[in-house]
């Protein structure tokens, strides 16, 4: 990346934020798919209609319950009263196996106390095996950084609960469980290959199963395929299940993914090479029969950013920038080193200006980035797409990802001269139209 840009992003004082998703819909998003489970969501009736409105539009097929109150119950602490009358409602008219009970902005900065409320209920719940679990999820905006985030908190949180209420069950040799949410295809393409070296793949987290996440309380390794699950690679690490950070992108990062794991389960090591040099050479077959040609910006709030940056520079393309909302963590580390010995600039926790002097400044052939930074991207003739829908819903491990990916980047660059004329066409049509200005402004 040149200079003077790098040094623009770096120096970019704006706190503007980066136009992510808000940060509770990652805990409500996971826990909306989960059968068994009902949310409250404890805010005011704006957020809880975009909340519910989003889930919805994300293909949620339960409702969001939610406590009434007014402004005033905020201020006096009824609030804890409205709250704890929606859980023994809940519990009364619906009877859930659990009970996901999140908290928002403002109902966090009054101070009500959600893990209380869990916890009357805590005694009941272990003495009673049909008894719902109430479990407390603090994810306001200001205290998540991001709503991917977000959906850590929920699945490390589920977890912690079933644990404490139902203890560890004991540990599988040869399972594995992996944790991401992740195109559905990926954990099936994954559990094959690991049966190949005799590994069971036992659960995929977040799932639509409570009994997947108990599951992974009984594996031999957790595989993390997103980098920002640190709270749950915790609680697996408190009850002696190890975490490793790694995914199947590409060429370099299937070999290597393919013998970590192999390690971690005791492979034999000629079964270890074998499986990498199949695995590896099918990606890069595809890379050299449909390679990127082009330079493309990646700027999503996913935190898979960086392993289809990954991908994006193996199948040939140029990547000059690549930015996330999610913090570093000890599973970005392998994929910011790799990036940045390549010449692409990585920025975490990045704002919507510093996106904007990237692609202003370095005029890539595609972006990839939220839905105003495309937008933003289109009003100059260059080809982007929504970061979120488009990439993020894509199978992007072993093969099958490679060349998917590679099709998708590849049409899009090659409509640039499409982006073009329509960018010829209204300029002329503007020019041509445009009427001589009858007035002056004071100053002129």
């Amino acid at each position: 990346m040149k200079l003077e840009v790098l040094n623009q992003i770096k120096s970019c004082e704006s706190k503007h934020a980066p136009l992510s998703m808000c940060q509770a819909f990652g805990s409500l998003r996971v826990m909306m798919r989960v059968e068994g489970i009902v949310p409250i969501l404890v805010g005011n009736a704006g957020c809880v209609y975009g909340l519910d409105f989003v889930s919805h539009f994300y293909g949620a097929r339960k409702s969001i319950l939610t406590p009434v109150y007014t402004s005033a119950d905020l201020t006096n602490g009824r609030i804890e009263d409205r709250t704890r009358d929606a859980v023994r409602e809940t519990i009364q008219k619906f009877n859930p196996r659990v009970i996901a009970l999140i908290t928002l902005c403002n109902e966090e900065t009054v101070s009500l106390s959600i893990d209380a409320i869990a916890k009357e209920y805590e005694e009941r719940a272990k003495s009673d095996p049909e008894f719902p679990l109430v479990v407390p999820m603090h994810v306001p905006g200001y205290g998540v950084k991001s709503h991917a985030e977000a959906k850590d908190i929920a699945a490390s949180q589920l977890l912690k609960c079933l644990a404490e209420r139902e203890g560890v069950p004991a540990r599988q040799a040869n399972t594995a469980s992996t944790i991401g949410e992740v195109f559905p295809a990926d954990p099936l393409f994954l559990e094959q290959l690991l049966a190949r070296m005799g590994v069971k793949l036992v659960a995929h987290i977040p799932s639509r199963t409570i009994a997947d996440f108990r599951k992974v309380l009984s594996v031999g390794v957790n595989i993390t395929l997103h980098p920002f699950y640190t709270k749950t690679c915790a609680v697996l690490a408190k009850y002696k299940i190890p975490s490793m950070g790694c995914t199947p992108v590409g060429v370099e990062g299937t070999r290597t993914w393919v013998e970590r794991v192999g390690k971690a389960f005791n492979v034999k090591q000629s079964v270890i090479e074998e499986i990498a040099d199949v695995e590896s050479r099918a990606v890069a077959e595809v890379f050299r029969k449909d390679p990127i040609r082009g330079s493309v910006i990646v700027a999503g709030y996913e935190g898979s950013e960086l392993m289809v940056a990954r991908l994006l520079v193996e199948a040939g393309a140029d990547v000059p920038y690549v930015s996330t909302n999610i913090g570093q963590t000890a599973f970005t580390k392998d994929d910011e080193t790799w990036l940045a010995a390549r010449g692409t600039t990585v920025v975490f926790r990045k704002t919507y200006d510093q996106d904007v002097i990237a692609v202003d400044n370095l005029k890539p052939d595609l972006v990839l980035g939220t839905t105003a930074l495309a937008a933003h991207a289109k009003e100059l003739g260059i080809p982007s797409m929504y970061f979120t829908n488009i990439f993020a819903s894509r199978p992007l491990f072993l093969a099958q990802g490679a060349q998917t990916i590679t099709d998708l980047v590849n049409q899009a660059i090659g409509r640039r001269a499409a982006y073009s004329r329509v960018m010829n066409f209204f300029a002329d049509d503007a020019e041509e139209t445009a009427p001589e200005a009858d007035y002056a402004f004071v100053g002129d």
